[in-house]
């Protein structure tokens, strides 16, 4: 790769993946040291087995094709590899499945219409699968849980209208563990448990007004499952009894939202604890409750797992540390995973910011390029918006570092892990409060002489390209240029082509359906404020895109246009994520050229 710029490089370096719209980007076998993983080594991003009793560790591609995979599982024993089959991003498909060494390819459910995915857990002679539904699409709306043969074959063993998710099945077949949105509330999940071989509920848990999410059943005990809930505000981990309905609280001082998993024993608790940004794991022993910090880099864990020999297997990244896989064991750390090829480019470390908001504190990650300030600056606000920004490793925000421009992350209200309060406090003015949070950090980096005022852009996907949309136009003098990824532009044409699970979490972010409430909708949709936009803009979207559809940023982009405005729209046969290596060499090209034409590197006279 010699001659190509820094940002190119590192794009194009062999790296593994962290974050995934449709599953997690690691999947381990219960009882070897085999799993399945997300890698770009080929150019796409593809799920690879592997095998970590190796050092390194034997890795296998399992998948190859065309627009890419972003979504794999593996069975218990390591045998099987699983992996979701998708249209060029549209996110609906179905299940395929195939026995290691690669055979011939199968597909689970058949006979039952394409769905979006609602989670998967392998069994040893058995698939169980959830199914998310859509009228928009082939079905009814709703959830379906679903159990596949070793044929592929199967059969639905349990459906209901609220959307749910699949989350594990009882290590003896028997009962099912879902995350379900009671009414389309996401934000404020509650538990079932469902018994696979008639579908009648056993089990049901609701927190009102909190949210409670389902982590796993017992190892060896189907009647305790272990959950996290929010009654004093930030997540916390409990052991829910399913005889006695008793929930037995593990009783930490440790500060921030913690999450936890089962050893292979069930005799300890794997914790991960969250707080500014970055995790930190102990092991939780349940009978004494001694906590034991388990060292790893510093930085975020997209996931871990406990191994049966006591070691614990860490997916994890910062901002200037690629996704790694970890092998934490005995007080050291040992990377598992080595890709071919030369690593991707170093980039900077994040610092951060503390700034008092109308709302509270608010937390932001800064990365500045060398050299003294005031830089030009860009703000890149996350999506979600019910999300977080973590130190974690970030090809857009290192190009635009190595450009010579400083790079701030706003963790606004809405974000998640800095408790329910915080996330909660999003709702009804959908776009004002994200923005008042990251006006006052711009404020503070600016009375501080980080960044000049003059040279500021933002540059935001999904949701973030909303706050992008949202910022030049109710805010038009505060911005220099703005660049929108897969936005969310219209609120009425969205909600005509978005799917029905979708609609629900905007009505419960809102207070009410689009037809209840119209003008907070109004007030909450940028093409309200298009004609007050003055800075030039790059806007991109995605023709099979279902989480932002393509037809309502169309008309945003109709809207400029018809008014000679500035703007350059780039429309692909994708979806909502790229998991091309090209189209997104392409897409962080055109950013960067975008960028550099309409936010100066040097300071105006």
């Amino acid at each position: 790769m010699t001659g190509l710029p820094r940002w190119e490089q590192r794009l194009r370096a062999p790296q593994l993946l962290s974050v995934s719209l449709l599953a997690p980007a690691i999947s381990w076998a219960d009882d070897a040291d085999r799993g399945v993983l997300l890698a770009n080594s080929t150019g796409r991003t593809e799920v690879f087995a592997f095998d970590s009793s190796t050092f390194p560790a034997t890795l296998t591609q399992v998948t190859d094709r065309p627009h890419g995979t972003t979504a794999g599982a593996i069975s218990p024993d390591g045998s099987r590899v699983f992996w979701f089959a998708d249209e060029a991003g549209d996110e609906m498909g179905r299940w395929q499945q195939v026995a290691l060494p690669a055979a011939e390819e199968l597909t689970l459910l058949p006979e039952l219409a394409r769905a979006y995915p609602g989670g998967i857990v392998p069994l040893a002679d058995r698939t169980v699968v959830g199914r998310l539904l859509d009228a928009l699409t082939e079905a009814d709306d709703g959830f379906e849980l679903a159990v596949a043969a070793a044929d592929g074959t199967g059969r639905v063993a349990y459906a209901c209208t609220d959307p749910a998710e699949l989350v594990d099945v009882s290590h003896d077949g028997t009962l099912a563990l879902l995350a379900f949105a009671p009414g389309g509330n996401w934000l404020h999940l509650g538990v079932r448990v469902v018994r696979l071989v008639d579908g009648v509920v056993t089990s049901q848990l609701v927190d009102e007004g909190r949210n409670l999410t389902p982590i796993g059943f017992h190892p060896a005990d189907p009647g305790q499952v272990l959950l996290t809930h929010e009654r004093a505000d930030f997540a916390a981990p409990c052991v829910w009894h399913l005889d006695s309905g008793q929930q037995d609280d593990v009783a930490t001082e440790l500060a921030g939202d913690v999450a936890a998993d089962w050893y292979p024993d069930g005799d300890a608790l794997l914790l991960s604890v969250l707080q500014h940004a970055r995790h930190t794991l102990f092991r939780y022993e349940r009978s004494t409750g001694d906590l034991t910090r388990i060292p790893t880099p510093k930085g975020t864990v997209a996931r871990a797992s406990a191994r049966r020999d006591g070691s614990v297997h860490v997916l994890m990244s910062a901002s200037d540390l690629p996704v790694s896989l970890v092998r934490s064991h005995d007080g050291e750390s040992t990377t598992l995973v080595r890709l071919p090829g030369e690593p991707p480019p170093t980039t900077s470390s994040a610092t951060d910011v503390h700034v008092d908001s109308v709302g509270g504190t608010v937390h932001a990650l800064v990365c500045a390029p060398p050299g003294p300030p005031p830089y030009p600056t860009v703000f890149m606000p996350h999506g979600g918006p019910t999300m977080q920004d973590f130190d974690a490793w970030n090809d857009r925000q290192a190009a635009l570092v190595d450009a010579g421009y400083a790079v701030v992350r706003v963790n606004y209200r809405g974000s998640t892990g800095y408790g329910a309060a915080w996330r909660d406090a999003l709702h009804g003015r959908l776009g004002f409060i994200e923005l008042e949070d990251i006006s006052a950090v711009r404020n503070h980096l600016e009375a501080n002489g980080l960044i000049d005022p003059a040279r500021v852009a933002m540059v935001g996907a999904s949701w973030g390209g909303f706050l992008t949309l949202m910022a030049v136009g109710t805010q038009p003098d505060r911005w220099r240029s703005g660049v929108a990824l897969v936005p969310l532009a219209d609120q009425f044409t969205a909600a005509e082509d978005s799917p029905s699970f979708m609609r629900a979490y905007d009505a419960v972010m809102m207070g009410g359906t689009i037809e209840e409430i119209p003008d907070v909708y109004r007030a909450a949709s940028p093409i309200t404020y298009v004609d007050a936009v003055t800075a030039p803009l790059f806007i991109t979207a995605g023709e099979n895109d279902p989480r932002c559809p393509v037809r309502q940023v169309d008309t945003y982009v109709e809207r400029l246009r018809a008014r000679g405005h500035d703007v350059s729209y780039d429309r692909t046969a994708t979806g909502h994520a790229l998991a091309d290596v090209d189209l997104r060499v392409h897409e962080l090209r055109q950013i960067l050229d975008f960028v550099e034409r309409t936010l100066p590197r040097d300071p105006l006279p």
